[in-house]
């Protein structure tokens, strides 16, 4: 019984994929390439049915005269669109390299060969054009003509994409080459690999096996991916894309519509808030439409105020909820501070009033421990300091100074000349 209700559920996943029929020529759909000189009539030729030895075949590189096709193009790339608003189900890709002047079709070399920036010269690669010994050699592995796989500047990528190319490229790449680990767009050869590089990638023999085939094409099965574009992008440096004509496996319909967004539903109403209450301008601001009595040493501005502010030189303190506009120290300044209300966030310290730079007669600057900044002391009784940025004060002529205080010299003794620091008998 498992068995039998396992061979249902094959069936049905075989009879859910679409049949998507023959292989047919994409005459009906607009071609784009990355190199922009070429025009409207010539990209048409990728497209127009003709696959015979001898047809019109397109460079997608620098230009097609001998002195530039050494030079090549930089991730060269032919794109079918199937039409805004509409998706192509893909399946075998046939893609024909160039036909033109050939003794052997050898479509391979646009995916095989290893372009100039790898050191493969030009006489090489003219050579492989009409010598059937050197196609062999660079569509079969393990023989020589400078074939690597280890390259980031070789291979071919078939894929299907909603996205168009652009100067970029038709997908994001990394540094080996390969598509980024999260790509969906590029089709897998047999070996699984989304940069086609094996010659049994793309359905040719292996090494010594045989010939290309001689249609001069290579084949790559999507497997049903959708999307509006079609592209071949050949990966890497300085490579010479030649394209003699493409066709699919495919069923073009109209794109799924995007699902719909749900319309949100209305806001539950409420009702207006409470009118704020009438305070005491100057001692009273609003909270929660509440009037709540300013911190002593703030006031407020007008009967709707929401905050009291600290007056000069004092900072705003909070502690829990609550609120005190605390003094700076003697000779240190501060501007008037905002207080948000009582459950509001913030609150100063007492760093945040400015140091003292001068003091009054009879005081000197010293050092707060806690913010590091200098206040004004008072001098202790019967001393004076010199100047408002004196550090010191000095005792009178009979006394001497202890115990931060003046004292008088015992009338037995003297003292040398101010400050006085110690007795002398």
């Amino acid at each position: 019984m498992r068995v039998a209700l396992t061979t249902v559920v094959a069936v049905l996943a075989v009879l859910a994929e679409p049949v998507l029929g023959e292989m047919r020529p994409l005459t009906e759909f607009t071609v784009t390439t990355s190199l922009n000189s070429v025009n409207e009539a010539t990209r048409a030729r990728i497209v127009d049915g003709d696959f015979a030895l001898g047809s019109t075949s397109v460079a997608i590189f620098n230009d097609n005269s001998d002195n530039q096709i050494l030079t090549g193009a930089d991730n060269p790339w032919v794109q079918i669109d199937f039409g805004e608003g509409k998706q192509a189900t893909i399946g075998d890709v046939d893609v024909y390299g160039n036909l033109e002047n050939q003794l052997t079709p050898f479509s391979c070399m646009m995916a095989m060969l290893v372009s100039q920036a790898s050191g493969l010269d030009y006489v090489a690669y003219q050579a492989a054009r009409g010598n059937n010994a050197e196609v062999l050699a660079v569509c079969g592995r393990g023989m020589t003509a400078g074939v690597v796989t280890d390259n980031p500047n070789t291979g071919v990528i078939v894929g299907v994409s909603d996205s168009p190319c652009t100067n970029a490229g038709c997908l994001t790449l990394a540094g080996n080459g390969d598509p980024v680990e999260d790509d969906t767009t590029a089709c897998t050869g047999q070996s699984g690999a989304k940069r086609l590089i094996l010659p049994t990638d793309v359905g040719y023999h292996d090494g010594a096996g045989g010939p290309p085939p001689g249609e001069g094409k290579f084949t790559v099965n999507c497997g049903n991916k959708a999307g509006r574009y079609l592209y071949v992008q050949l990966v890497g440096l300085q490579r010479q894309l030649w394209v003699g004509e493409i066709k699919a496996v495919y069923e073009a319909a109209p794109a799924a519509p995007a699902p719909e967004t749900p319309t949100p539903a209305p806001e539950p109403e409420t009702s207006a808030p409470a009118p704020a209450a009438s305070c005491t301008a100057g001692t009273q601001y609003v909270s929660n439409n509440v009037c709540v009595a300013c911190p002593s040493e703030s006031t407020s501005e007008g009967t709707d105020a929401t905050f009291c502010t600290c007056s000069v030189n004092r900072y705003a303190k909070k502690s829990g909820n609550t609120w005190t506009c605390e003094p700076c120290k003697t000779g240190q300044t501060k501007a008037a501070t905002a207080i948000p209300s009582t459950d509001g966030s913030g609150g100063e310290t007492a760093s945040a009033c400015s140091a003292a730079t001068s003091c009054e007669a009879n005081q000197y600057l010293t050092e707060d421990a806690d913010s590091g900044k200098n206040y004004c002391e008072a001098c202790p009784e019967g001393s004076t300091s010199s100047d408002g940025s004196s550090r010191t004060c000095t005792c009178g002529g009979t006394q001497y100074f202890d115990d931060d205080e003046c004292k008088a010299c015992p009338s037995t003794s003297t003292c040398p000349s101010p400050p006085c620091s110690a007795l002398t008998e």
